[in-house]
């Protein structure tokens, strides 16, 4: 991978527990993954639910065993992951601004330079303005175009 970057189709799949409820969401983009010096870098546009809908642009830092997301567009939120350790975030959606907190259980990243694909796993608790919204587990695949 260069740091001019390559090409990738993304697809995420989130699923959030609460209690006894379920429920499950996927996503496919296009975007690039690049590296900056020790740095992994995956942005793509997150598709619009509706025509109207203001573009959000996803921006998924990974590094040292850890991972950031920013996101800006319809939906801005800027959080890092930590496994271990608690962090603090912003949401803001057209209702306004909203703490959030995510306690994060694992992460993994994995690159394979041979098949040019890859993928990120991550499983986190997430609380926002104070109210569990329950236990999700994010699973992202990475293939080169």
């Amino acid at each position: 991978m260069s740091s001019n970057g390559v090409n990738v189709t993304v697809n995420v799949k989130t699923t959030i527990r609460d209690g006894k409820a379920k429920e499950v969401h996927q996503m496919a983009a296009e975007g690039q993954l690049f590296q900056r010096g020790q740095q992994t870098v995956l942005r793509f546009n997150e598709p619009k639910e509706e025509e109207k809908d203001k573009q959000t642009v996803q921006t998924v830092k990974l590094h040292k065993g850890e991972m950031s997301v920013l996101r800006k567009g319809g939906i801005s939120m800027n959080q890092r992951f930590i496994p271990g350790q608690k962090t603090e975030g912003i949401y803001h959606s057209p209702f306004g601004p909203m703490s959030m907190s995510t306690d994060t259980k694992e992460f993994d990243y994995h690159w394979d330079e041979q098949e040019l694909e890859g993928y990120i796993d991550l499983r986190y608790k997430l609380i926002m303005q104070s109210s569990n919204t329950g236990n999700y587990h994010m699973h992202v695949s990475i293939k080169e175009v």
